[in-house]
């Protein structure tokens, strides 16, 4: 299955050949690569020129990056995993952030993606930017592995304190209290899941997950209001106020049978 692709190649990305003296392998590599930018991505033309950046330069890391793009779009996860595992060796700090979310997003790597964001932390003094679509802090989805693997107690210290830092700079991310609450939910904490889901629609006021669990803890707790929450989850669904990506399941995402199997129940 062709897989959308979400690297991107922001300007400030592109290297300055000038730093590299004239003459040199490494400017020779650089203004090929610029060159190989221009051209289709995954073109048999680009991915020759990558070639020959790479011969003329072999630790020209963004050229093994963006070799790898198109494989990943592809779904040859295994040639795109060789080529960004090199970027990554020549460059860790630029690189780790692509590959980790790619491992968490395409190959629900839980474990490989984890181990790359806490090393890009340690690079970054705990500041791994963004995934590669932006919607989520990299620590965020460090959480959402931790929680993934099992452990809740672990995913929630970490949801915890990124929620804490990007709170006082006004950036908490669109889905941070769902993806908190739920990880409650799973602990049991109803209050808490209830307080976060309350957050949640003060970010992202239309969201037909938020509905949903909180129907979810009303029904289990005995309490009012659970039809009417279920009932709100399936009109935002049916109007597109969802976790959606068109090409995978989304950490949490509900479906209408999700919604439909609970309001036959009622």
């Amino acid at each position: 299955m062709l897989l959308l692709s979400l690297l991107f190649r922001p300007v400030a990305a592109q290297p300055n050949c000038l730093i590299y003296p004239a003459g040199s392998p490494e400017r020779a590599a650089c203004e090929l690569y610029l060159q190989a930018l221009e051209l289709p991505q995954g073109s048999i033309q680009s991915q020759v020129y990558f070639d020959r950046v790479i011969a003329l330069c072999p630790t020209f890391a963004p050229a093994y990056h963006e070799k790898s793009v198109p494989f990943l779009k592809r779904g040859d996860f295994l040639t795109w995993k060789k080529l960004i595992d090199e970027a990554v060796r020549l460059q860790p700090d630029r690189y780790l952030a692509d590959r980790g979310w790619c491992r968490f997003k395409f190959l629900r790597d839980y474990r490989g993606a984890l181990a790359d964001i806490t090393r890009l932390q340690q690079l970054t003094h705990n500041q791994p930017g963004q995934s590669g679509d932006g919607s989520y802090d990299l620590r965020i989805l460090a959480a959402l592995c931790q929680r993934e693997l099992g452990d809740l107690r672990a995913a929630l210290t970490t949801f915890d304190a990124c929620i804490a830092d990007n709170k006082t700079q006004d950036r908490v991310g669109l889905y941070d209290y769902l993806h908190r609450g739920i990880t409650k939910l799973r602990l049991h904490d109803y209050a808490g899941a209830l307080a976060d889901f309350k957050l949640q629609r003060t970010v992202n006021g239309k969201l037909a997950e938020t509905d949903y669990y909180t129907a979810l803890i009303l029904r289990q707790q005995h309490q009012a209001g659970a039809l009417a929450h279920m009932q709100s989850a399936r009109q935002l669904w049916q109007q597109g106020y969802r976790l959606n990506d068109p090409y995978m399941s989304m950490p949490d995402e509900i479906s209408l049978p999700d919604i439909d199997r609970f309001l036959q129940q009622q």
